[in-house]
């Protein structure tokens, strides 16, 4: 009895319970709703994807600003920071983190909140990881192997977490927790987080792929749980293939004699699976027909083929037909079997046909590669794009080695980058391929034209993949420009610019294409803690280049050049005479320096108040608003002198109006000196009176008769007008002309070298002597 190919499918397929529910999420939302924002890819598959973004469906990197729509967390989940954002954006969230992967958030952030080190066993761009890692403070170590754990530098008197990403290998888990227990590290607390879905569904994999010819598993190639899977079943089953729908089946492997197994990740909807193992079942069901072909006509096989004719086919084979009938849709090619063969407009070509009846014509010899021996209608489904393709991998492979730079369209975009189709192959551009600018959004770039040249035709194991790049592209144009510019500009000339990029040290500003430094020091006149405080990102401002280094590419700019200084501004505004009005910066023991345009100006202590002023801080007080009148600008020096009491009428003039010879007026002593008192007069009109005029008796000091505080009567014996001074005596009795012609001075005796009480006991003793 003749041998014939056997399908297995594995125990655990397709979609898990938390993928499950955040796809059935979406879908469902989507009906009720036109829009609905998805944080990051809800499925590692491009076919799911493409259907929900038919219906509405945005996939966002961010958080979206504005709350037009609901944001849905896949089951990856996302890290605390997101949950922060969506409420400060306050955006309706549907939240289908897969209560797994909730799990392993409430474990990081409990331990971290106990002071231990978090240690994550899995991918470390996976968005699973990077959500956990969102969870305990965005401090984490990731490890994918055991030497990858004994390469941690592990301090024995920290304490340190282990957990594992959701479909991490079970097996390498377990090593790592076994390395930890025979090398006694108690300070590592190892929390197997692997989902059981995950388990089964790999140990159920490994077990039919040691029983199988060909191993296929069905999933997305960027899936971490398919790639485990693929990895798993290639060490048993060396003819293992990680497929993502029905037209990648490797049929050069499969004959009358082969064990397929099936398994799929955890990103392989249904629907995907069933074509896959329907492909499968119209190749057995053709290698079954062409048995019992083989079986009743004996030798008509070769008979048919003495005869030019095509004795039987099979799936995956080419073969040359002539077209008979061609529409828009569709061509027809006589291909010698019993039924004809059928090419849609989808499989005519890998460019966009929009009629077939533009490109092909009844009689034309046409070569095609079986898809499905018989349809619905019975005709043999053909396609032609795995014939282009290879031609046109290996126009691409000569496009690489010759770097030849090509435009295509922007039709997708993720958060890994952007695709486009170069000789109707999708190309990928990673996100660091883009543009120079780091920055760069790939959802920006969709619809629009890039020039781009092929940086990869296969990936690290092989397989074709068709990788592009931009960003080199634009680098050398930017190269190009630059020199010209480099060339060009010259040494002390001002240019525009646009601010790039603010760092502490300064920023950073394009002039025609190229960068320049413009440092902290060159940004303001006055002294700034940080160029935010002058600049953004953005501004247009006109900078003037201090330096030009041709060879290391530096420019250093000037941005305080092209304006004027704040004292070339203050001299155009303000001049001697002049009443302004600043803020007190600084109080010393001198005067305090107030804030005038930018301009720090003096305002001595003794032109605070004409009553003489003990200390700054009896009248002003630090960032305090003050009106003063400018005494003097001195321009060599840059100083600026200010003045208070300049402001009001000499008390001294007020008082004196109405002030004559011989009056009696009432005064306060002040001080005490040993050659005299100090008297206010008025409440703010200092004088002194010499020990002569403080009594009629000879004294040693005036501390004998009169005491600080005091208030007495005093005589006025004179009146300068001119040095703001009054001549007094507390001699009330006329003594002739003994004073008439004491002169009023303005008297600075130098104060005593000892205390009014040591005075007063001197004063003492001599009387009991």
């Amino acid at each position: 009895m003749v041998r014939i190919m056997r399908i297995e499918v594995s125990r655990y397929n397709g979609f898990c319970a938390g993928v499950k529910v955040a796809v059935d999420k979406a879908f469902k939302t989507l009906e009720e709703e036109k829009k609905l924002y998805s944080y990051g890819e809800i499925i590692h598959n491009k076919d799911v994807i493409h259907k929900l973004e038919e219906k509405g469906l945005t996939v966002v990197d961010e958080v979206p600003e504005k709350p037009d729509a609901k944001l849905l967390i896949r089951a990856h989940g996302a890290g605390k920071s997101v949950y922060e954002k969506i409420n400060e954006n306050n955006i309706e969230v549907i939240d289908a983190t897969c209560v797994k992967v909730k799990k392993i958030h409430k474990i990081v952030e409990e331990f971290k909140n106990n002071d231990y080190n978090i240690i994550i066993a899995g991918d470390k761009n996976h968005p699973e990881v990077l959500g956990i890692i969102g969870w305990c403070g965005n401090e984490a170590q990731v490890i994918d192997s055991v030497e990858g754990f004994k390469n941690l530098s592990l301090q024995a008197d920290k304490k340190y977490l282990l957990v594992s990403q959701t479909t991490f290998n079970s097996k390498t888990f377990g090593e790592i927790t076994d390395y930890i227990e025979e090398n006694n590290l108690t300070n590592v607390v190892a929390e197997n987080t692997i989902c059981d879905a995950t388990r089964k569904r790999q140990d159920a994999c490994l077990e039919l792929a040691s029983r199988c010819d060909v191993m296929l598993i069905i999933g997305s190639k960027t899936s971490s749980n398919t790639k485990k899977l693929y990895e798993l079943s290639k060490k048993v089953c060396e003819n293992t293939f990680l497929i993502e729908n029905y037209k990648e089946i490797p049929y050069k492997y499969i004959d009358k004699n082969t064990i397929v197994g099936v398994s799929a990740g955890a990103s392989a909807p249904d629907w995907i699976i069933e074509e896959v193992i329907k492909m499968l079942e119209n190749l057995n069901n053709d290698m079954n027909e062409k048995n019992e072909q083989a079986e009743q006509a004996g030798t008509m096989h070769e008979l048919l083929e003495n005869y030019g004719g095509v004795s039987y086919i099979r799936t995956g084979e080419r073969i040359k037909g002539t077209v008979i009938y061609v529409t828009p849709e569709a061509v027809s090619v006589n291909i010698n079997y019993k039924s004809d063969g059928i090419i849609t407009r989808d499989e005519f070509s890998i460019s966009e046909v929009q009629d077939l009846t533009k490109v092909v014509k009844e009689g034309d010899e046409i070569e095609a590669q079986v898809v499905k021996i018989s349809d619905q209608d019975g005709n043999v489904v053909l396609t032609r794009k795995p014939l282009e393709e290879h031609k046109v991998w290996d126009e691409l492979e000569a496009m690489k080695n010759d770097g030849t730079v090509v435009e295509t369209i922007i039709v997708e975009a993720s958060q890994f980058g952007i695709y486009g189709k170069v000789k109707g192959i999708k190309g990928f551009i990673p996100r660091n391929q883009i543009s120079i600018n780091r920055n760069a959004d790939p959802s920006e770039y969709v619809g629009k034209n890039l020039k781009v040249q092929v940086l990869e035709t296969k990936n690290n194991k092989g397989r074709r993949q068709l990788v592009l790049t931009s960003r080199a592209i634009e680098k050398q144009e930017k190269e190009a420009k630059d020199n010209e510019v480099w060339e060009t500009i010259k040494e002390g000339e001002i240019y525009e610019g646009t601010v790039k990029n603010i760092q502490d040290y300064g920023a950073f500003v394009e002039i025609n294409g190229i960068d320049g430094l413009l440092h902290i020091n060159e940004i303001a006149w006055t002294r700034i803690k940080h160029p935010s405080e002058v600049l953004k990102t953005g501004d247009k401002i006109s900078v003037k280049v201090k330096s030009i280094d041709k060879e290391n590419k530096k420019l250093s700019l000037s941005y305080k050049a092209t304006i004027k200084s704040p004292w070339a501004l203050f001299l155009d505004k303000h001049q001697k005479g002049d009443v302004v009005t600043g803020v007190v910066t600084r109080i010393v023991d001198f005067g305090a320096f107030v804030m005038i345009d930018d301009i720090e100006c003096l305002l001595h202590i003794k032109d605070l108040d004409w009553a003489r002023t003990e200390k700054v801080t009896d009248i002003l007080q630090e960032g305090q608003e003050v009106t003063a009148k400018i005494l003097n600008i001195t321009r060599k020096d840059r100083k600026v002198s200010l003045g208070m009491k300049q402001l009001v009428e000499h008390p001294f003039d007020k008082y004196a109006k109405d002030l004559k010879k011989d009056d009696i007026i009432q005064v306060e002593v002040t001080r005490i000196l040993l050659d005299g008192v100090h008297v206010s007069v008025n409440g703010n009109i200092d004088c002194f009176i010499p020990i002569a005029k403080v009594s009629t008796e000879k004294l040693r000091t005036p501390a004998q008769v009169v005491k600080v505080g005091e208030m007495k009567d005093a005589k006025v014996l004179g009146i300068d007008l001119k040095g703001k001074n009054l001549n007094l005596s507390f001699i009330l009795e006329d003594k002739g002309d003994e004073f008439e012609n004491t002169e009023a001075a303005s008297y600075q005796p130098e104060e005593a070298n000892f205390t009014i009480g040591e005075s007063i006991g001197d004063a003492l003793g001599d009387l009991l002597k």
